[in-house]
């Protein structure tokens, strides 16, 4: 029962954060937190409660099996066949008649709800109440730290049950909280950086130096209470701390670590093309994909009923038929990982890294037009690989622009310039197309205000791309036809090209 009334707490957390009700998801959160501490004190291994006991493997040898039985096993003279196995899919049920939940389902939930609580605390960090931690690397580092802990479990390291499904949901926010860390470390280094420069005086005043490896949290772990739930996580986690692991990681090295699950969850979470039994994760999901929507909160659809969250880690049914307590949209859980993923990726330092990093988003963003109703995520994706290949696009200018601005034109004719006019062309290709979605939304939405399909306005993003193709384009006459295109996008505005 305890545990039944905790996804229920969870689920409805998650629905109000989904909303984006943060008034609400709050104190609901703080709940789930709460009663997880609360589970992970009575439970150290909270998996006994709700998952199937591991089935044990016979090590009695063949020739200490009686001559009578091995004649029946070994010449069929059993009267009754042996009975077939089951499939896996039907074998995930439990004899109560309900759904067999993961080990790793309590581990999701605990590590799900500190990733919101620090999604949450990193937009407004007023939230906090007296004595709870107020930066949201805390909750980002304890949500791994609670991912390992659940990774570790004994039924999922003993080799007991080979059918154990993976938990997608999990690996899918352990790559997320991975990418939070990794755009705090950006964000921290660049601050950093400037204050320094800030502070410095003489001639390399205003001019500073980015240390890609700093953190916003120490390496030493702060001293929690007993009673923390803080204290219960660093009490059962394996030896080696998140913390320490990733004090001098890089942002890059972060996002390493994050493509290596998001692989692993995509890998395993359900396709809505596929039949159940050839979902890797056993969830059976309606055939339908969710429209888009603006936020990118952990589960896939904003406007989906509560019963959404209620299990989200409980196998379909015995009889096939879709349940709609685990209908999720794939398509935007795709948009939002590399979404998320591109947002660091803008901002990193390294030119390389961006434009790795934005071919990484680019290639997921493409696969969505494989599996998504393209009426509703056509602009939106179009928009997003506008971004992507604007990135991957001016990654190499920053090293072209000294010889430029030395007057050594001879650059604008190698290999990395030509690659750069190609990936810059495609963004304004992409900006171009995204922007007649626009406007094909914004005619549909004076009709019907419900119309799915909403695009942002790329103008700014096309305008930028426009005059860094006309700074690389070799042509005059060219080059000139971009700055007057990127004018007229850019209305009134001065972009001071004379």
């Amino acid at each position: 029962e305890d545990w039944e009334n905790l996804k229920e707490l969870f689920a409805r957390a998650a629905e109000r954060y989904d909303a984006d009700d943060v008034q609400e998801a709050l104190p609901l959160l703080r709940a789930v937190i709460r009663e997880c501490h609360r589970f992970l004190m009575d439970h150290p291994d909270p998996s006994v409660v709700y998952a199937n006991p591991p089935h044990a493997r016979s090590h009695s040898p063949d020739a200490l099996t009686p001559t009578d039985e091995r004649i029946n096993r070994d010449w069929g003279m059993d009267t009754e066949p042996p009975p077939l196995p089951q499939p896996l899919y039907h074998r995930k049920r439990s004899s109560s008649g309900r759904h067999a939940e993961l080990p790793t389902a309590f581990h999701a939930i605990f590590g799900i709800a500190l990733f919101l609580m620090g999604n949450l605390v990193a937009q407004d960090p007023s939230v906090v109440l007296p004595g709870e931690p107020d930066a949201p690397s805390t909750y980002w580092l304890a949500a791994l730290d609670v991912f390992e802990t659940g990774e570790n479990l004994p039924s999922r390291t003993w080799g007991t049950s080979l059918d154990t499904a993976e938990d997608w949901r999990m690996a899918i926010v352990w790559g997320r909280t991975l990418v939070c860390l990794a755009d705090e470390k950006v964000t921290y280094n660049i601050k950093q950086a400037k204050a320094q420069a800030d502070a410095s005086a003489g001639p390399s005043a205003g001019e500073y130096c980015y240390y890609p490896s700093g953190s916003s949290f120490s390496m030493s772990e702060p001293s929690y209470p007993p009673t923390s739930p803080f204290h219960a996580i660093a009490q059962f986690r394996p030896p080696v701390t998140r913390r320490m692991s990733l004090y001098s990681a890089s942002a890059h090295d972060l996002m390493i670590l994050a493509m290596d699950q998001f692989s692993r969850g995509i890998f395993h979470m359900p396709h809505p093309h596929y039949s159940h039994s050839h979902n890797p994760s056993f969830i059976h999901t309606p055939g339908t994909s969710g429209s888009p929507a603006h936020t990118s909160g952990y589960f896939s659809s904003g406007c989906a009923p509560p019963s959404h969250y209620a299990s989200p880690y409980s196998s379909s049914s015995s009889t096939g038929a879709p349940d709609a307590s685990v209908s999720f949209s794939r398509p935007k859980e795709l948009f939002t990982i590399a979404s998320e993923v591109l947002g660091v990726a803008e901002r990193l330092t390294s030119g390389t890294q961006r434009h790795y990093w934005a071919s990484w988003a680019d290639s997921v963003f493409n696969q969505m037009k494989n599996e998504a109703d393209m009426d509703a995520w056509r602009g939106p994706i179009l928009a997003a690989r506008g971004r992507c290949w604007l990135v991957m696009g001016s990654a190499p200018v920053e090293d072209m622009e000294a010889a430029l601005e030395a007057g050594n034109t001879e650059i604008l004719h190698s290999a990395e310039a030509e690659e750069a006019r190609e990936g810059l062309a495609m963004a304004i290709s992409f900006f171009e197309r995204a922007k007649g979605q626009r406007a094909l939304y914004l005619a549909r939405s004076e009709a019907n205000p419900d119309a799915e399909g909403a695009v942002d306005d790329v103008s700014p993003l096309l305008v930028e791309a426009l005059l860094v193709l006309a700074n690389l384009t070799i042509d005059e006459n060219k080059r000139e036809e971009l700055y007057t295109r990127a004018q007229a996008e850019a209305g009134g505005a001065d972009l001071q090209l004379d």
